[in-house]
């Protein structure tokens, strides 16, 4: 995928991180950390997180076309690199997490991963539908 294709996936990926990270925060904090309140400085990290996620993506980028096997251990790479980064980025910030959060977050940012990637499927589905029907009203006219 090049230029503009790679554009829009980018930011498909970007908001639908960006949206699910700021669900999750939410739901988290009144579960685990109700006493909190943050100043709106805590409205930024929700769109950095989904940037340096939708960035991590350059990680299943090859200009040759991977193996299933390969695929998926990048994309786990990738998951393990996100995870490192939103725990360290915390760490950095002085937040740290009792366990029962630290797991709870850690299966969150899994769970978020996925449903990038089954939004950006079924995005393609119908982006290859809509191909498919123009070609074949195509052909019918040829």
């Amino acid at each position: 995928m090049k230029g503009k294709g790679l554009l829009i996936q980018f930011m498909l990926v970007f908001f639908i991180v960006t949206a699910c990270i700021t669900m999750l925060s939410g739901f988290l904090g009144m579960i685990f950390l109700p006493e909190m309140r943050f100043g709106y400085e805590a409205f930024l990290s929700p769109p950095l997180f989904g940037f340096l996620s939708a960035l991590s993506g350059l990680i299943t980028k090859s200009k040759k076309e991977l193996s299933i096997k390969q695929m998926l251990f990048r994309e786990l790479l990738q998951l393990m690199l996100i995870e490192i980064m939103v725990f360290g980025a915390n760490h950095m910030f002085g937040t740290s997490f009792g366990w029962q959060l630290s797991v709870t977050l850690a299966i969150g940012i899994a769970v978020i991963f996925v449903l990038v990637y089954v939004v950006l499927w079924l995005n393609d589905r119908n982006s290859a539908k809509a191909f498919n029907a123009k070609l074949a009203e195509f052909q019918k006219r040829c």
